[in-house]
């Protein structure tokens, strides 16, 4: 495997849909299949991404696992991104009032802080993973980096820089202090380490020492 390559994990229940097999296809991309704990296409350093067609994301809606999947998504997931794949949601010939979709919409922006991409199909969709994974490869070149002024305390200083963290936000960077003492102890921590804090799973806990390793 070239040391530049792209590494895409894919969820092994994606098998019937056509993006594994053109992600596989294009020039240094490595595609490997396991069964996620969360998602469909782990993009490494934190970056998980959920794939949905239109129609899918109606029938998860209408079935109650929208939101069930979107809370796996958010609490074990560094970098949690939604992919809507097709035509519009509102044309799926499905019969359901445009308000709920709307108020889905709205729920997985606002309560659940998950950010929602669009592509208009498979080829598409591929391009969005891509361009996500290419970002999140530079972004893990560079320092832990957050916007707004720093703290002078040092404790708020400690959590400022924690909380540059993927999904690490104040009460994360408080138990996370608690438990480790320092943010040096923090970046040493191994997974096993950092999964012993409460909120912290397996791939929250990878996507975090993507950064610190």
């Amino acid at each position: 495997m070239d040391a530049g390559s792209l590494i895409v994990t894919v969820d092994d229940r994606e098998r019937l849909s056509a993006v594994p097999g053109l992600l596989a296809g294009v020039p240094g991309v490595v595609v490997r299949t396991a069964r996620l704990r969360a998602g469909d296409y782990d993009l490494g350093h934190g970056v998980v991404v959920e794939r949905k067609t239109a129609r899918g994301f109606i029938l998860s809606l209408m079935s109650g696992q929208l939101f069930a999947q979107a809370s796996a998504l958010t609490h074990g997931v560094g970098r949690p991104v939604l992919l809507l794949e097709g035509g519009s949601l509102y044309e799926t010939g499905i019969a359901i009032d445009p308000a709920a979709i709307r108020g889905a919409l709205v729920s997985l922006a606002i309560a659940w802080r998950l950010p929602v991409l669009r592509a208009g199909g498979p080829r598409e969709s591929v391009e969005v993973l891509l361009a996500l994974a290419r970002q999140a490869h530079r972004d893990a070149k560079g320092p832990w980096l957050r916007p707004g002024r720093k703290p002078r305390r040092p404790e708020r200083l400690k959590s400022y820089v924690l909380q540059g963290l993927p999904r690490v936000g104040p009460v994360l960077a408080g138990r996370l202090l608690a438990r480790f003492g320092s943010v040096r102890a923090v970046a040493a921590a191994t997974e096993t380490d950092l999964q012993a804090v409460k909120g912290i799973g397996p791939q929250l806990a990878r996507a975090i020492r993507d950064v610190t390793g």
